[in-house]
């Protein structure tokens, strides 16, 4: 099933017994039952044959659906379902929901017994995953401490201004309001996040389709969305859309609507990652951090020619990156003689508690893309402060910090 990662992905992670019940009761496709004498994995082929067999069409309905349920296991997905279990369950359902075992059985009970709660919690994934991204984001400054307005008059009249603006009937916008903790980036300490999903339907879209052995049009309605963020702790209000010049306006809704109060329209800076100061051998300041240590574990560039390197260094290797790029290209070998397009920081964090040691692995290449958006709450507030602290962000239009800590590590 090459076309469907996500249905694959899951039917590996389930219960045989589990996926098919799942894939029964939600689609009505029979599968065949589980042999007691077989293996999972021959369980597993015996399922995987029957949705190979589907037509691509339908085996597609599956794969979205799939995918939104994965889209709640990974570390970032996991944090976003916590967040949400102490509001969302009785005792008895929390009790159930404690008991499964694994993430992929949380999310798949999420979406198969909570339905509103899944779609709020899949927005608030999503929204984590395009947070700072340049394509989607932008970010206003609001005032601080305000509490988001819970009354029906205010929701329908945000309902409404929203679908002027959107230039929609008010039937073809949904709105999601709710509020959530996520770690202070500075403090870790867990601080209030509202977050606003706003939903319309698209004017409806001819695709060619085959029904029957003929080719027909079809008439497909799509929905897009747009998440707004607003933190008391900071004022800031953040809104990802793809839509650029409608920001503003949806920030202006919010802030009249919702949070019932003045909105200059300034804008937050855009963080931008810079580690080109990785090109020199240098120290990484850990005070007052539960880190162990830190080593650039990986740095890469690209020439002119789109000749590229790519050195790497193991946890153990006694030498760090920028003595075994000289043992493996020559005494001479700088990277200061190039521009970086890649780099991987290796972040091992102490036991604390119940906690184990691990490493954080923070990815960061081209102009402006890094992989702790996409991880735990927890972790990405400790990654972005530790960043900020290595001068390794910066913000869009501010001074460059020059190189810091160029001493040997």
């Amino acid at each position: 099933m090459n076309d469907a990662e996500n249905l694959a992905k899951l039917l590996g992670h389930l219960k045989p017994e589990l996926f098919r019940a799942f894939i029964k009761e939600e689609f009505g496709l029979a599968m065949p039952e589980p042999e007691k004498k077989q293996t999972k994995t021959e369980q597993r082929e015996a399922m995987a044959a029957v949705l190979a067999a589907l037509p691509v069409s339908e085996r597609q309905k599956i794969e979205e659906v799939a995918e939104k349920i994965i889209l709640l296991t990974d570390g970032a997905g996991q944090d976003v379902v916590d967040g949400f279990r102490a509001d969302i369950f009785d005792d008895a359902d929390r009790a159930a929901f404690d008991a499964l075992r694994d993430q992929y059985e949380r999310a798949l009970w999420l979406y198969s017994n909570a339905e509103a709660i899944f779609k709020e919690a899949l927005d608030a994934r999503q929204a984590d995953v395009f947070r700072q991204s340049v394509s989607c984001y932008s970010g206003f400054v609001a005032p601080k401490s305000l509490t988001m307005a819970a009354d029906e008059k205010a929701k329908e009249s945000f309902h409404e201004n929203v679908a002027r603006q959107l230039g929609c009937a008010k039937d073809d916008v949904a709105i999601q309001i709710f509020k959530r903790l996520r770690p202070n980036t500075q403090t870790g300490d867990d601080v209030d996040l509202y977050q606003i999903s706003v939903h319309h339907n698209r004017p409806p879209e001819i695709i060619d389709c085959v029904q029957a052995s003929e080719l027909v049009a079809q008439e497909v309605v799509r929905a897009v969305s747009s998440h707004i963020t607003y933190e008391p702790a900071n004022g800031h209000l953040e809104v990802l859309s793809k839509e650029t010049d409608g920001r503003e306006a949806l920030a202006r809704i919010v802030a009249d609507c919702l949070l019932q109060s003045p909105f200059s329209g300034e804008k937050i800076p855009l963080k931008q990652y810079d580690y080109q100061s990785l090109a020199a051998p240098r120290d990484f300041d850990l005070s007052g951090e539960n880190v162990a240590s830190v080593r650039v574990a990986e740095l890469g560039y690209s020439d002119s020619d789109n000749r590229s390197l790519l050195v790497k260094v193991g946890a153990k290797d006694p030498d760090g990156i920028h003595a075994a790029a000289k043992s493996l290209v020559g005494p001479s070998f700088d990277f200061r003689h190039h521009h970086l397009n890649y780099a991987r920081l290796s972040i091992r964090l102490k036991k604390v508690g119940r906690e184990r040691a691990r490493t954080i692995s923070v990815i960061l290449r081209e102009d402006n893309k890094c992989n702790i958006k996409t991880k735990r709450e927890k972790d990405r507030a400790l990654c972005d402060r530790l960043l900020a602290k290595w001068k390794l962000i910066k913000e869009i239009g501010g001074v460059v910090a020059p190189p810091v800590d160029a001493v040997a590590a």
